[in-house]
Order: C-alpha cells, then structure tokens, then sequence
C-alpha cells in the first residue's frame, strides 16, 4: 500500500470501517430526497406545474401523530404518487420514511405503501391503507385505521 492509498482510507469513510448503522441512516436520508426530486422532475416535464388532484402538493403534519420536540413530519403528493419523512430538526436525522402510489376517488384515499423504514414498515408494505379524506382550504384531514390495525387521524398543512 503506497502513501497516496493510506491517506485516502484516512479520509474516505468507504475506505475505513463503516458501520452498517450509518450507511442506512445515509440511505434513509438520502432516498427521499431521490424519489421526491424523481417525482417532481416526472410531473414537471410531464404536465408543467399543472395539479392532478385537490392533495398534490407539499404537506406538513400539524397534527396526529405524536412526534418528539423539534421532529418534523413532510408528505408530497403528487400524480399518484406520496411520500412521506419525518425527521429531527435539530441534526438533520431521519425518524421514519414511506412512500408508494395513491388513488384519490372523491373523499375516499387509498395509499399503496411501497417502501417504509424499519419504525413503521410492519403490517403496511406492499398493502393498501384506506381513508377517508377531508380538504378545507389549505388543510386535509387524514382518518382511518391501517392494515396492522393502528387508528390513524391526521391533519396536514399545505406548505406550497
């Protein structure tokens, strides 16, 4: 090994041992970010800044689920697709993630969950979650109970 190689694994985390625990915490930060820019670069040369229905756009959880102090929980809806991620405001870190496809037919929501952190994946990957949805303005309630049989009631905040 020559002097170039020893000081990059000294300054490369890739070269020097990594945890899995951060790559995942790296992964989980990162792949929202991803399908959120995929998302929003499909509609925007697909349909210009035109909305497909009355909950595409940027939400914010006002309330519903408890979240520790400084958490904040995000949700983009958008031409059939949602993902959501709440996370720390203080570091940056990631408290849980999800995503997949909705259908929206009047007042009735259905989110297919593709994908979710270890927090909430249980009972909810791959299944549809029903509700019932109620928008007044710039605010949409959320209600229903999801296929591992948790209660869900929640109120969300247009951000854009």
């Amino acid at each position: 090994m020559n002097h170039r190689q020893c000081d990059r694994q000294n300054r490369d985390p890739l070269y020097r041992g990594t945890h899995v625990e951060d790559i995942v915490m790296k992964a989980l930060i990162v792949l929202p970010i991803a399908l959120t820019a995929v998302v929003l670069a499909s509609s925007q040369t697909k349909s210009g800044h035109v909305k497909k229905s009355q909950l595409d756009g940027v939400w914010e959880l006002v309330s519903g689920q408890p979240l520790p102090k400084g958490a904040r929980d995000i949700k983009v809806i958008l031409e059939g697709h949602f993902i959501f991620s709440a996370y720390d405001t203080e570091n940056g870190r990631p408290l849980y993630t999800a995503g997949g496809t909705y259908i929206l037919n009047g007042n009735s929501y259905t989110e297919h969950m593709d994908f979710a952190s270890d927090v909430i994946a249980t009972g909810l990957v791959g299944k549809d979650q029903q509700f019932t949805v109620k928008v007044d303005g710039d605010t949409f309630t959320q209600s229903g109970t999801l296929t591992n049989g948790k209660p869900l009631s929640e109120v969300w905040k247009r951000v854009n």
